[in-house]
């Protein structure tokens, strides 16, 4: 019986550490946003494909482990938990996994800037060959950027945060306008892709959407 009982114990363990992060069928991941006067980081129960179909399809939802950090003067507060609303975040890190592959979909990336509440983000927005990127963009309510470089003040020190990509709340977008490619590559410090990749990045499906 000892014996029976230390196995048990060992298999629940390794189905532990394989599901671990699972809450109640839902993933938890790491969150990353910027709101009109902060920073906010934690976790969240992610109950969809990909975080940005969660956004999209949410106005207000729970963070665990919260820290925020005001951007005037650097001072943080942390809870638990704390209730986010959408509205309030400007830029979120799009974290967590990339979506099913049979919603991929062939597009071209176009440099852009968008200027939205205190930030200024540079990245690449993604489109079909045949559509307007920033009309396809005014339809959605979560609009992705890759190779993205967030910048900002914090404390009156100017901050610049890389990010693979990131999703932008377009009801808090200012602006979006056509970028210089060099803007980007100077921003990241890194060599580039060109502005159309052959391979295609996926705006509704491979990162993010």
């Amino acid at each position: 019986m000892f014996r029976n009982r230390i196995e048990s114990e060992r298999i629940f363990d390794r189905i532990r550490a394989r599901y671990r992060g699972y809450v109640l069928g839902r993933m938890r991941i790491p969150f990353s946003a910027y709101a009109d006067d902060c920073t906010v980081t934690g976790g969240v129960a992610l109950d969809t494909d990909r975080l940005s179909d969660f956004l999209g399809a949410t106005q207000e939802f729970k963070l665990d482990g919260a820290a925020f950090r005001a951007l005037d003067d650097g001072r943080v507060i942390e809870a638990e938990s704390a209730p986010i609303l959408l509205d309030d975040l400007c830029v979120v890190a799009a974290t967590g996994p990339r979506g099913r592959p049979e919603r991929r979909l062939w597009t071209r990336q176009f440099p852009v800037r968008a200027r939205i509440g205190p930030y200024s983000v540079v990245g690449y927005l993604h489109a079909p060959p045949t559509v307007d990127p920033y009309r396809a963009a005014d339809r959605r309510a979560i609009v992705p950027l890759t190779s993205a470089v967030v910048e900002y003040s914090m404390g009156g020190t100017v901050t610049r945060d890389e990010a693979e990509a990131v999703l932008l709340n377009r009801r808090k977008i200012d602006r979006l306008e056509p970028a210089d490619e060099r803007e980007i590559r100077l921003a990241t410090g890194l060599d580039l892709k060109t502005a159309v990749d052959p391979r295609s990045k996926d705006m509704t499906g491979d990162v993010f959407g």
